[in-house]
């Protein structure tokens, strides 16, 4: 596993530390699902796939009860 430090405005990292959203399994998710919805995007975008094709999308890990 790697650690990556970020910064963030005080008013933002409050807010995203109230709603959990600081915890690393929920950024994981997070950024998980942003590759996923870019990595299609770009593939509508690039013809990378025909609309009428089949998208398959691995099936998420459970997550833990904390």
């Amino acid at each position: 596993m790697t650690m990556i430090e970020i910064t963030l405005p005080r008013e933002l990292a409050e807010e995203a530390a109230e709603l959990g959203l600081l915890k690393s399994q929920v950024v994981a998710e997070l950024l998980r699902d942003e590759i996923r919805r870019r990595t299609f995007s770009d593939l509508l975008a690039h013809g990378g796939l025909a609309l009428d094709e089949p998208v398959e999308i691995p099936p998420r890990p459970r997550r833990r009860s904390s």
